[in-house]
């Protein structure tokens, strides 16, 4: 149970600057195969454009973002939506990620998703514990996908199923 009074909303152009603080803070090579470094925050925007995100708020500060991309252009496929979740670290461990992905996961139900899938590196077993938490079931590992400092990485993939 998140300790801090959140709000949540659709990210807008005025989030940018703290967006793009985040996503620089966040990633690295413990949890995405490539760090994430954006130099401006157009550039930022140019990747996730407004109300791509939604975003869980303490005040005006922005604790974490959830996103998604739909995997392929497959109508088969339109039902699935495979999910990113940063959390600002000054907000980590405070329940923030577990609200926010409850949040986020009735935004992907309105959405008429039925599925949500994600793909964590095995070198975060925290965040591998943290969605199993929320219910999400390993459904496959991508054996040595990644080769990072001269080491072989493991791409666990995961999934959950909305339509409970």
């Amino acid at each position: 149970m998140t300790t801090i009074n959140l709000t949540y909303r659709f990210s807008n152009r005025f989030d940018f600057p703290q967006l793009t603080e985040l996503e620089n803070l966040v990633w690295n090579t413990e949890n995405t195969p490539a760090e994430i470094r954006y130099t401006s925050t157009e550039e930022y925007a140019q990747h996730c454009p407004e109300g791509s995100q939604l975003l869980a708020l303490s005040g005006d500060r922005v604790c974490g973002a959830f996103s998604y991309r739909i995997p392929t252009h497959l109508e088969s496929n339109q039902h699935v939506a495979e999910l990113a979740l940063a959390i600002h670290p000054d907000f980590q461990g405070q329940g923030v990620a577990q609200a926010l992905m409850k949040e986020g996961e009735d935004w992907m139900k309105r959405l008429g998703k039925t599925k949500l899938s994600l793909r964590v590196m095995a070198t975060n077993p925290r965040a591998i514990r943290f969605y199993e938490k929320c219910g999400f079931i390993r459904q496959g590992v991508l054996v040595n996908e990644f080769r990072i400092n001269g080491q072989y990485v493991d791409d666990v993939m995961m999934y959950k199923m909305l339509d409970d």
